[in-house]
């Protein structure tokens, strides 16, 4: 008898405590709607990227232009030992014999100058979408060629003057979009893809054009070029500038680029019609000789500046809502524990008690204001969709809270708190260089206006009142079910 005395005082006087660590409970559980929610977000955005990746796959991957590389065979003599004649296993004699080795130099241009304008443009599959774009550029310098005696090359080595050809990477040629012609001199030359991979990279992977060039001599120059390359791409357009002193000027139609790579623009404008850049880069940022060999390391550092350096100007997407989705879910659990706090509130200042499938239901509702907004957003784009979802979750919590709390104000005041931070959410959502501040100082809002409301809480009278409530409302259930029986 006494421990039955004991254990409704228990549950009286902590009425509160239970009733908050039940919602706590509650919002433990709300996460697996969310969590459901964020799968559904990835899912889409993977749908999404693969059709973008389809639709550059077709017209062109990111794109990238390096060089142009004259590349001059050489013949050194090489001394090796092999059987005489008369050779036999008994009597095995040997004799030396010159052989000429096959290797080749890299010669970087003296100058370069790129000039290059880029157009965007949309295409769609679905309700999906890929942002492509076509880039003509042209690139003139020129080479000098430093004399036989300052070549890297042995004192007998034979130069093949007439068998030098003009390299130029890029990186997908299925989005070639002319046939690139080389102005050599007074000379036009046809460019051809080259089938054979750089001595010493028969893994690189890189794609090369190469057009073969009139006899050359050493100590010539300047040797004048002049070269055309229109290419169709996505995500990026990239230039690796392999002269002694390098300018490359970019301009184009889409209004948010990001400019990356080893070296940024010396001066870039930017603005609704559209951007341009210019870079100027020195033979020391390139950090390769003027001449180098295909041995000796000499293919794996042309290759590697060629991966790894030059400029880049990538097309950014502002519009992606899968983005704006996914960082939108990440307050999910904010919402929700507000709106059970301001709820518990109500029903602690109040005189009717929320069972806890209400407080799901509510729960559901904010839940379903971040599928609402992904599912519109793929239709009407983010900022409608965001709008119409906020809307609707907004209207259904209103309509149900003044419902179960017996209270048109507080149904109100909750929407008003749920708009106020649906909009505030909004904001931080289009200021990315700010949402983590943004996002701080909303909390810190939160826990002062809790703090303030609760600050005269008495949460011993506060239980024991919430367990009289529930009392009363059982015998006014009790009654209700007599007076219906009868």
């Amino acid at each position: 008898m006494e421990k039955d005395k004991i254990l409704p005082g228990f549950f009286a006087r902590n009425a509160a405590l239970l009733k908050i660590a039940l919602l706590g409970l509650l919002v433990l559980v709300m996460t697996v709607p969310l969590e459901y929610v964020w799968s559904v977000i990835q899912e889409r955005a993977y749908l999404s990227r693969a059709v973008e990746r389809e639709l550059g796959e077709s017209w062109g991957r990111a794109q990238t232009i390096a060089g142009p590389v004259l590349v001059l065979p050489i013949e050194e003599p090489q001394t090796v030992k092999v059987r005489a004649p008369g050779w036999t296993a008994a009597q095995p004699v040997y004799v030396k014999e010159q052989k000429w080795h096959r290797r080749h130099l890299y010669i970087l241009p003296e100058e370069q100058s790129v000039s290059a304008t880029l157009a965007s443009q949309t295409r769609k599959r679905g309700i999906y979408e890929a942002l492509l774009y076509s880039a003509a550029s042209e690139t003139t310098g020129a080479f000098r060629l430093p004399a036989a005696a300052a070549l890297p090359v042995k004192q007998d080595a034979r130069l093949l003057w007439d068998q030098a050809r003009l390299l130029v990477h890029v990186a997908d040629l299925r989005g070639s979009a002319n046939a690139p012609q080389l102005q050599w001199g007074d000379q036009r030359l046809p460019f051809d893809v080259r089938s054979e991979p750089l001595l010493g990279a028969s893994d690189s992977g890189l794609s090369w054009i190469e057009a073969p060039l009139p006899k050359l001599s050493a100590g010539a120059g300047p040797l004048d070029f002049s070269l055309q390359v229109d290419l169709k791409g996505s995500g990026a357009l990239r230039f690796v500038p392999l002269g002694r002193a390098s300018e490359i000027a970019l301009s184009g139609d889409w209004p948010h680029p990001s400019f990356a790579g080893v070296n940024l623009p010396t001066a870039s404008t930017v603005e609704a019609a559209g951007f341009s850049a210019t870079w100027q880069v020195s033979h020391l940022a390139r950090g390769l000789p003027q001449v180098l060999r295909d041995d000796n390391g000499g293919t794996a550092a042309l290759l590697r500046q060629i991966t790894s350096g030059g400029v880049e100007t990538r097309l950014v997407n502002p519009v992606d809502f899968y983005l704006k989705s996914e960082r939108s879910v990440k307050y999910g659990l904010l919402f929700v524990v507000v709106t059970f706090g301001t709820l518990f509130t109500f029903e602690a200042l109040g005189r009717r008690r929320l069972h806890a499938v209400q407080y799901l239901m509510v729960g559901a509702a904010l839940t379903l204001f971040f599928l609402l907004q992904l599912s519109l957003a793929e239709v009407v784009g983010f900022a409608a969709a965001y709008g119409l979802a906020a809307l609707a979750c907004v209207a259904l919590v209103t309509l149900y809270a003044a419902k179960i709390t017996t209270s048109r104000g507080r149904g109100l005041l909750l929407g008003g708190l749920l708009a106020g931070i649906y909009g505030y959410l909004f904001i931080t959502l289009q200021s990315e260089d700010h949402a983590l501040l943004m996002g701080s100082v909303l909390l810190l809002v939160l826990l002062a206006a809790a703090m303030y409301v609760t600050r005269n809480f008495d949460w011993y009278a506060l239980g024991q009142r919430m367990a009289q409530t529930a009392s009363e409302g059982e015998e006014t259930r009790r009654a209700e079910d007599a007076a219906g029986a009868s």
